[in-house]
Formats: structure tokens, C-alpha cells, sequence
């Protein structure tokens, strides 16, 4: 079982501490995308400048643990998310409008015009693996379109911080101690 963090969710190492603690309470395993990754130490090293060091960035994240996972996307997993998405988005203007949904904020504000098309962002082949994996499920603030099936399936699996903690807390203890109550 997996437990998914955007970008979007993974800013306090304090509540990412409290959080890893719980999920491998739970065997549940914390992972993000490699390109979370490359964004988080970005990030990182912009904020901290020439302070940045790589060690305890990647120390951290070993401490925690939060594994840095890639999605593989192999020619039966690319056609079995082509037919999921021509459905969900049957024809191109669908698909353009969902693609074009995912622009928000700052970067929908900058732009003159929206562009008529647009690639598929990472979010989208992140949200396709954790759809994937009927286990699995990802905290992310973002409420974009290819998020939109995890939000409402059921169980729901885009979650809040919140609705993450409560959802590892629903779980059975993974390994108690003996003699402790759980």
C-alpha cells in the first residue's frame, strides 16, 4: 500500500516526520515521483542558496522514509491509460479543455490566451499510476481535472493532509508491540 505526496503537500519536515511515523505504523509505504522530487530540491535549493546541502536533503528523505518512486510506462500500461482517458475525454476538445483545466493559479493569470493545445503534465501520468493501484493514495491540495477520479472515487483517494492522517489512522496497527494495546 502506498501513500502518494504531491509537491503540493510535502512542505513541513515536521508534519512529513509525524506523517512517515504513522504510515509505516500502518505498512504503509510514502513515496513521490521522481519529478516531485526534482521540484522538492529545487525548491530547496533556491531557498537555501549556496546553504543547500545535497546530503541532508537526501538524508531526510531516507530518515522519513519517502521513497523516490519513477512511473513506468510500458506500451500495455500506455494503451490501457489511452482508452481510460478517450473515454473519460472523447473527442480532442475534451481532452484539450481537461489538459487546459490544470492551468491555475499564477500561471493561467500570465498567459495572454489559453494555449489551443497542451501537453499532458506529470501530474496527470501520477494520477493515472495511483489509479492504478487500488491501494493506493495520494495527498494533494491541487484540484485540477486529473485529479477528478480519485476525488471521487469511492473510497475517495486524492486526499487532503487531513483526510490522509485520518485515512492511516483508520488502518490496523501494522505490527504491535506484544503486551501493548492498540
Amino acid at each position: 500500500m502506498r501513500l502518494w505526496l504531491d509537491t503540493n503537500a510535502a512542505r513541513s519536515v515536521q508534519n512529513l516526520r509525524r506523517l512517515c511515523r504513522l504510515a509505516r505504523s500502518r505498512g504503509v509505504d510514502v513515496v513521490v515521483h521522481a519529478q516531485v522530487y526534482l521540484e522538492m530540491r529545487r525548491q530547496k535549493r533556491v531557498l537555501h542558496g549556496e546553504g543547500f546541502k545535497e546530503t541532508l536533503f537526501d538524508d531526510l528523505l531516507e530518515q522519513l522514509p519517502i521513497r523516490v518512486v519513477d512511473i513506468y510506462v510500458d506500451q500495455p500500461t500506455a494503451a490501457r491509460w489511452a482508452d481510460g482517458l478517450s473515454q473519460r475525454y472523447p473527442t480532442d476538445r475534451d481532452w484539450e479543455l481537461a489538459k487546459q483545466s490544470t492551468l491555475g493559479g499564477q500561471l493561467i493569470a500570465d498567459f495572454k490566451s489559453i494555449p489551443g493545445k497542451m501537453p499532458m503534465t506529470t501530474d496527470w501520468l501520477v494520477a493515472l499510476a495511483v489509479e492504478e493501484d487500488a491501494a493506493s493514495r495520494i495527498i494533494t491540495h491541487d484540484e485540477g481535472e486529473e485529479w477528478h477520479q480519485l476525488r471521487v472515487s469511492e473510497p475517495r483517494r486524492a486526499l487532503s493532509w487531513d483526510e490522509a492522517v485520518a485515512w492511516l489512522q483508520s488502518l490496523p496497527a501494522d505490527d504491535p508491540s506484544p503486551g501493548r494495546d492498540v
